[in-house]
């Protein structure tokens, strides 16, 4: 993949952060045959004749499923997302040398099943991104250096960017067509393009930095961006406390912050992730149409990543169902019984 010799099924290069994805897999393997004082082998398909050999072969894999499994679960304290993508990068390893036919693994890798876990999706409502947007006091007592990331947080909160697209958009980015101004930009994990308008209060974001001439904001890494969005909340007051879980092949169990037990805060939750989602489930619940949801955010159709946030969309239904109740409720009801 590092030399271009594998590509995607539409000839790009594979991403920097697949291969990584495949370095630490290859690192998990490593420590695993180490702590099991065993090396790893793979039988050529074609060269097994008997079937007992097969039935040999069948039974080696099936116990490395469960085997390595266990250990990335107890040894690493993973959970199913982390264990269930491990499985995935190994199967697609396996489908590799299958195309390739050098050995031929077999099917036996169908068997290594790819688990995973729904997350909730932690994201600001309307009235807290309101307020980032246009409370003044609050943004004058921040920090320079937190006024910065809470101007990134708020242009990605209106533009769907992911982290990475958002750090590496530029001026070029900006269009300008009558009136009007726009974001245009490039997905790297979809190349997806898309355009996004921009209301007046980005494009004051914007004016803060114009002295900049390449990215449209200052460097800054993921870790250093999710501490300062930590910062921010928490002097907002967003303290309330919220129950993490998470599984472990299938079976959910309660996260706690610390050894004492104590539940984790919405201000301690918070990360860049929530850019992109809040967007999503803001356009939703404002009733723009799904379509044109998805153009803005550039998944692509029937992906299922955005039906996630669809489903998120939805928790806000109590308002509305509360309207239809309210309605009901204002009916007179009519008397169909005979009256003597």
């Amino acid at each position: 993949m590092k030399s271009r010799k594998r590509v995607q099924r539409d000839g790009r290069s594979i991403r920097k952060s697949t291969i990584e994805n495949y370095l630490s897999l290859q690192k998990n393997l490593v420590a695993f045959e180490e702590e099991k004082g065993i090396v790893l082998h793979m039988k050529d398909d074609e060269q097994i004749k008997s079937n007992r050999s097969r039935r040999a072969e069948a039974n080696y894999w099936k116990k490395f499923y469960f085997s390595f499994t266990e250990f990335l679960y107890r040894k690493c304290n993973l959970y199913d997302n982390y264990v269930g993508s491990q499985m995935k990068l190994l199967r697609s390893f396996f489908n590799y040398l299958k195309s390739e036919g050098r050995p031929t693994p077999g099917v036996y890798y169908d068997r290594f099943y790819i688990t995973g876990e729904d997350i909730p999706v932690l994201v600001l409502i309307p009235e807290r991104l309101q307020f980032l947007i246009h409370d003044k006091d609050f943004e004058n007592s921040l920090p320079k250096y937190l006024r910065v990331k809470k101007d990134m947080f708020v242009f990605g909160c209106v533009t769907a960017l992911r982290f990475g697209d958002l750090m590496k958009a530029n001026r070029t980015n900006i269009e300008y067509i009558e009136d009007n101004t726009y974001l245009c930009s490039t997905s790297q994990k979809t190349n997806i393009t898309s355009r996004v308008f921009l209301p007046e209060f980005t494009k004051e974001i914007l004016s803060r930095y114009k002295r900049r001439k390449r990215t449209l904001f200052p460097p800054i890494s993921k870790v250093n961006f999710n501490i300062g969005l930590k910062k921010i909340a928490l002097l907002a007051g967003w303290t309330e406390e919220i129950e993490v879980f998470r599984s472990k092949r299938g079976e959910r169990e309660k996260q706690f912050k610390d050894e004492k037990k104590t539940n984790y805060r919405f201000c301690d939750l918070i990360s860049s992730h929530a850019m992109r989602r809040t967007a999503i489930t803001t356009m939703l619940r404002m009733g723009m149409n799904e379509m044109n949801v998805r153009i803005i955010s550039g998944h692509k159709p029937n992906s299922t990543s955005f039906y996630r946030y669809v489903s998120y969309a939805d928790g806000f239904m109590d308002e509305e169902v509360r309207k239809f109740h309210a309605k009901m409720a204002s009916i007179k009801p009519l008397d169909y019984r005979s009256k003597e």
